[in-house]
């Protein structure tokens, strides 16, 4: 079972999810700052959703972070593939 979670943790899937999470994040919060810039009031609703959204997208961007640095770890410690290097030109 670890195997399996390790195997998809070492690709680029969780790195993609997490970007994606973070931009819908983002957006949210980009959301209910417009309707605090649309009615010209903060309440706390609109706070509280602020202060949501703003520190789920710095949690999905910390996470996106962890994920590619994870997978650049994991295929850093791969062995390279050699690949010829062929000049064209001459």
């Amino acid at each position: 079972m670890t195997s399996m979670i390790e195997r998809f943790l070492n690709t680029r899937t969780p790195s993609i999810i997490s970007a994606l999470a973070f931009v819908v994040a983002s957006f949210m919060f980009c959301a209910v700052l417009a309707g605090a810039r649309d009615s010209a009031e903060l309440t706390p609703s609109m706070i509280r959703g602020l202060l949501l959204w703003g520190i789920v997208a710095l949690a999905m961007m910390l996470l996106f972070c962890l994920c590619l640095a994870k997978v650049t770890r994991y295929q850093r410690s791969l062995p390279d593939e050699e690949i010829p290097f062929r000049d064209t030109k001459y």
